[in-house]
């Protein structure tokens, strides 16, 4: 799923690095991020890789918190239920996907627009809180 960024220099590799943690820290718009790598890139292609990486890292990143809550055991595709969904993505909708299966996770394609929601599970949230409060 990374191949695209084997096909880099390292030195483009640390400065999309740069450009994203940067991005992510400022708590810009996507469109800023965009301008940072369009010189690397050009302004279509930049586009598409923010869409896309950033749609990876922070689905990756949400899977990697949920899992450590202990009552998230299953995330739940979710589409904009559009007209824009595409055929590889509208079929994936409403569908589950184990919390630990990072392979499982959006982008389906370059300029992906779906996302994950953690499904959680009711009882064992309960018992954590029963925990907590010593009950």
């Amino acid at each position: 799923r990374f191949e695209w960024i084997k096909g880099i220099t390292d030195t483009t590799r640390r400065q999309v690095t740069k450009a994203v943690v940067s991005w992510i820290r400022s708590g810009s718009p996507l469109s800023s991020l965009e301008t940072a790598l369009t010189p690397l890139f050009g302004e279509e292609r930049a586009r598409r890789i923010a869409v896309t990486e950033v749609t990876r890292l922070f689905a990756i990143g949400n899977q990697l918190a949920w899992e450590t809550t202990g009552f998230v055991n299953k995330m739940k595709w979710m589409t904009a239920r559009d007209e824009l969904v595409c055929p590889i993505c509208k079929p994936l909708d409403g569908t589950f996907i184990g919390i630990g299966d990072i392979d499982a996770l959006p982008p389906a394609h370059v300029n992906c627009r779906c996302w994950i929601q953690p499904v959680v599970d009711e009882q064992a949230f309960s018992d954590l809180l029963d925990d907590i409060l010593g009950l």
